[in-house]
Formats: C-alpha cells, structure tokens, sequence
C-alpha cells in the first residue's frame, strides 16, 4: 500500500497540472519522455514535471530543456517527485546549473482513518464555492497568500470540471482561507491550501482540510494525498497524513 501511496501524491499532481494544461491560456507539451504546462498571463501553474529518460540519455534532455527554458520558450521550474525517471534526476539537474529552490513532503491519509478532528475551530464557516463572486475572492486569497497571478479564466474553467471542488472558509463575515479538491480515481488531492496571514494560528487550514477529505470520503474516495511545505507538515499531520515521499522543485540559475 505504501508503493501506491507513494506513487498517488505525484499523480494526483500531476493530472492536476495535465488539467489545467488543457485551457488555451497555457502552453503546453504532453510526451512519453517529459510533460510541461506554462501560463501565458499568470504565475501558475507553471512547470516542467513527469520527466521519464534513460539513464544514458538524461544529460542530453537536460541540456534540451536548458537552451529552451533559455530561449523563454519552458517552464523555468522544474518538479521532481518519486515516479520521475531516473531516480536521481534531481542530481543530474545540479550538475547542469540547477538550483534546488524548494522542497514539499509528499504526504498521504487513507480516508477511513479520518474523523472530524478535535482541532477544528468551528467559528470557520467552511463551504463550497457556489458562484463567480465566490471563485473571484477564492482568487484573491490563493494570490495574496502566495504572491503570485492567478489565471481567472481557468479558475472558471477548472469550476466546470466534474473532478474540480473548491472550497472557502468565513470568519467573522470575512473570507479567510481556501483550497482546491481534485479528484482522480481512489485519490483526492489538497491544492492550493491558503489561509490569510492576520488568520493564521487559529487551525483554518486544518479545518478545511477536514471538511473537503471528509466530503471526498463521503463520495467513495480512499485516500487523500498532498504537497506540504515545511510549516504545513506540522498542520497535517494532526489529522493523520504521514509523509512518504519528497517533491522537489529545481529552477535554472542564472549564468
């Protein structure tokens, strides 16, 4: 169960990435060798993932990718996860001027095992986002928290989509956090968990976390996956995620 669990937090992300490759904002590139997806007005989703090389040919695709990434013409980030091939890829990066820039643990739940939790703060009014006004504050929030320009127009798009959920967080009439269910078969995926800095402390995140896994659940999903950064592992793992893995981020340094 391990191997698969291992193998479900880089696919759920992956697809999540495959997704948004789909909307005619983003470029894209979809091969056996290697996946990309660019935004052309906005920060992300942005990235180079899914590498698949030999061994004996990795340093040639690297160096591909570099006069590419060079010419504006890829993703400057590079995701490196446990079904990237080869294995030590992440390795072969630093050799070619790659900078380790950040590091996510890939973490996992079976869902059976979860229960609302004791830490819930229940003066957090969590809900589905229910319409353009809501999905435009969600928006602003992910934007804020994380700096970067999101694209509205594939917020839109990714609402229509079946295997899309997107939920909010209210407190004291104020907006405060959000985060984004995608669903792929057996798995659902946390993305984009963002919680208001002035709010932060006060479990929100963790709060919405329960409610969307629980309703994941509640439909027949079996596990729950996500990417954590170093101050988020201390959040999940309160509700019972364990980490099984690394998910590292490379970006070309500068010459």
């Amino acid at each position: 169960m391990s191997k698969f669990l291992l193998g479900s937090i880089e696919q759920n992300l992956n697809a999540f990435y495959l997704k948004c490759s789909r909307h005619s904002n983003f470029e894209s590139v979809d091969t056996v060798k290697l996946k990309w997806v660019r935004a052309k007005n906005a920060d992300w989703p942005s990235c180079i993932f899914q590498a698949n090389f030999n061994d004996s040919d990795v340093d040639i695709e690297i160096e591909k990718l570099k006069s590419l990434i060079q010419s504006d013409k890829a993703p400057d980030d590079w995701t490196v996860g446990p079904l990237t091939k080869p294995k030590n890829l992440g390795k072969s990066l630093l050799n070619h001027n790659f900078s380790d820039v950040f590091h996510q643990a890939g973490m996992a739940l079976d869902l059976s095992e979860l229960s609302i939790s004791k830490r819930i703060n229940y003066s957090l009014n969590v809900k589905k986002v229910e319409n353009e006004e809501e999905l435009g504050i969600w928006s602003n929030i992910v934007s804020t928290v994380f700096h970067i320009k999101v694209d509205d127009d594939l917020l839109a798009y990714l609402y229509s989509q079946s295997e899309v959920r997107f939920y909010i967080g209210i407190y004291n009439e104020k907006y405060v956090s959000v985060l984004l269910l995608y669903l792929i078969p057996e798995i659902a995926g946390l993305h984009a968990v963002s919680t208001l800095p002035e709010y932060r402390n006060m479990n929100f995140a963790l709060t919405l976390s329960n409610r969307a896994l629980l309703d994941a659940r509640d439909i027949g999903y079996q596990y729950g996956v996500l990417q954590a950064s170093s101050m988020g592992q201390s959040v999940y793992k309160k509700l019972g995620f364990k980490k099984y893995c690394d998910i590292i981020t490379y970006s070309l340094s500068e010459e």
